[in-house]
């Protein structure tokens, strides 16, 4: 994203980038969720680790002959190594507590420990911070509106939008039986969504503006996940469940770039590595957070339940998750709408 950003300047150049590369990255998941399917049915499931091998290998290739070489460097610029050590150790323990809390036990003096010892790290970050010459994270990043509420946007797609792909695995292989080809073939019609919304993003920004697109994005999202959880049931037809596919999916693709969008504008180019890293590190929290409590919403209805009952009981508990993923999302909406008109 960073070298994106510096390679093209910001408005209309930088959003249709922006735009190939979400869209790009959905049509990755597109081969993805179907070639997942495949390997795991015919070579395993530790296929899909392996099959990174070769992919990241031609990237690295690529690299040479489609990045160009770096510049002079600052030489006044020092790295933070204190600030990067606390905030990593804090998101780590942090996001420890957040995974390992519903099986170990809130109360567990790992997790106590863990939250407690996070939480130190955190305020011993900002100090440091504060005191620091050239801080890892700049005050005036901060000061950015636009960039402060895509970390918070970012943080609210992961919870919601991102944690629909494992509730939507669960429905289609626990509860309606597909094994795991059939579950990623059934993952390409959301994930077409998904790459036309990206694709179709950035033009969307430059025309109607950043604000107008997220919004009607998470319009478009939140209508998408109630007629989803409408049509989820033990006995429900993969065509019952296609209009809230389509609509969610449109809404994610077109969040995802959106978002970014928002997180590079009025940013310099010597500090969109640290925007972008900033933006991420929101996102992944996110999901953790998200699924961590969607998970226990989804759950709360099947425990000592066996055969048919557990299958009745866990429709109804992801019924219940995409129903909470569309109030997160109108949540998310009514943040957007804090979103500054561009003049």
């Amino acid at each position: 994203m960073a070298l994106i950003n510096t390679t093209f300047a910001e408005g209309r150049e930088r959003n249709r980038a922006l735009g190939i590369w979400g869209g790009s990255g959905a049509a990755g998941l597109v081969v993805g969720v179907l070639l997942g399917g495949i390997l795991t049915s015919t070579l395993g499931w530790e296929a899909v680790f392996f099959v990174n091998v070769p992919l990241t290998g031609a990237a690295l290739l690529l690299a040479f002959p489609l990045i160009e070489a770096d510049g002079a460097r600052d030489g006044a610029r020092a790295f933070d190594l204190p600030g990067a050590l606390t905030v990593s150790g804090a998101i780590t323990l942090l996001v420890f507590a957040l995974i390992q809390g519903p099986e170990i036990g809130w109360v567990s003096p790992w997790i106590l420990g863990a939250l407690a010892a996070g939480l130190l790290l955190l305020a011993a970050f900002t100090v440091i911070e504060r005191r620091s010459s050239d801080p890892l994270i700049p005050p005036r990043l901060l000061a950015n509106r636009a960039l402060t509420l895509a970390v918070v946007i970012a943080f609210m797609f992961m919870a919601t939008f991102g944690s629909l792909l494992y509730f939507l695995s669960i429905y289609f292989q626990d509860v309606r039986g597909y094994d795991a080809l059939k579950t990623g073939m059934g993952f390409l019609l959301p994930t077409a969504g998904v790459v036309a919304g990206s694709a179709l993003a950035g033009r969307a920004v430059t025309r109607f503006g950043l604000r107008r697109t997220l919004i009607g994005a998470l319009v478009i999202g939140a209508a998408g996940a109630v007629a989803l959880g409408l049509a989820m049931s033990p006995d429900s037809s993969y065509v019952s469940l296609t209009p809230g596919l389509v609509a969610v999916s449109i809404g994610d693709g077109v969040v995802f770039t959106t978002m970014f969008i928002a997180a590079s504008t009025g940013v310099t180019h010597e500090e969109q590595g640290v925007a972008s890293g900033i933006v991420s590190t929101g996102s992944g929290i996110g999901a953790v957070v998200g699924l961590a409590i969607l998970v226990l919403v989804a759950n709360a209805g099947t425990e000592g339940v066996l055969g048919e009952e557990l299958q009745v009981a866990t429709a109804d508990g992801i019924k219940t998750a995409v129903f909470v993923v569309a109030g997160g999302i109108v949540a998310t909406l009514l943040i957007a709408l804090t979103l500054r008109r561009a003049p």
